[in-house]
C-alpha cells in the first residue's frame, strides 16, 4: 500500500449530502468534486446562479434553516413530534438522487439521536413536493453509498478515465 492511500486511510471521511447525490447520478463528478474540480461552480453557471436565488428567496420564513453539523448542511428542519428534513431543489431532473441526499440527512440525524424517520424535497419552480420517508431497508442502502463514495474516493483517477 503506498502512502497515499495510507493517509487517506487515516484522515476521517467527511462526506456531504453533496457527495451522496453525486454518487447516484454521477461517479466522475463525485471524485472531481471531492477533490475540489466542482465544475458547476464556474463563474456565471446559471443553473447554479438560479439554484442560489431560489435557496435564498424561498422559505424565508423558516427558523431552522441551514441546519450544519459534522459535514451535513440541511435547507430547514421543521418540529413537531419528530424532526422533519426540508430540501429546497431546483429542478426534479436527478429526483432519485435528492432522494437519497434526503434519506442520508434522516440517517446522519438518526445517528445523533433524533427522532427523524421523513422529509420533504420541495421543487418551488414547478410548486411540487416529495414526502420522503425512510424505511428500515434504507439503512443498508445508505451505508452501501457511503462505502462506494469512499471506494470512489481512494481512486488515483476519476472513475471512466
Amino acid at each position: 500500500m503506498n502512502s497515499g492511500t495510507a493517509e487517506l486511510e487515516l484522515r476521517p471521511l467527511h462526506i456531504t449530502g453533496t457527495m451522496v447525490s453525486y454518487y447516484f447520478i454521477c461517479r466522475r463528478k463525485l471524485w472531481l468534486f471531492a477533490k475540489w474540480l466542482n465544475l458547476e461552480n464556474i463563474s456565471g453557471n446559471a443553473d447554479v446562479i438560479k439554484g442560489r436565488i431560489l435557496h435564498e428567496s424561498r422559505f424565508k420564513r423558516e427558523r431552522e434553516k441551514d441546519v450544519s453539523f459534522d459535514s451535513v448542511k440541511i435547507d430547514f428542519l421543521k418540529f413537531g413530534g419528530e424532526v422533519f428534513v426540508h430540501e429546497v431543489k431546483k429542478s426534479k431532473k436527478f429526483e432519485e438522487a435528492h432522494v437519497w441526499q434526503l434519506k442520508y440527512y434522516i440517517y446522519s440525524l438518526k445517528r445523533k439521536g433524533l427522532d427523524c424517520s421523513s422529509g420533504i424535497i420541495h421543487y418551488p419552480a414547478s410548486m411540487r413536493k416529495l414526502e420522503v420517508v425512510f424505511g428500515e431497508e434504507d439503512y443498508d442502502r445508505i451505508e452501501q453509498a457511503l462505502a462506494g463514495i469512499k471506494r470512489v474516493l481512494q481512486e488515483p483517477r476519476p472513475p471512466g478515465s
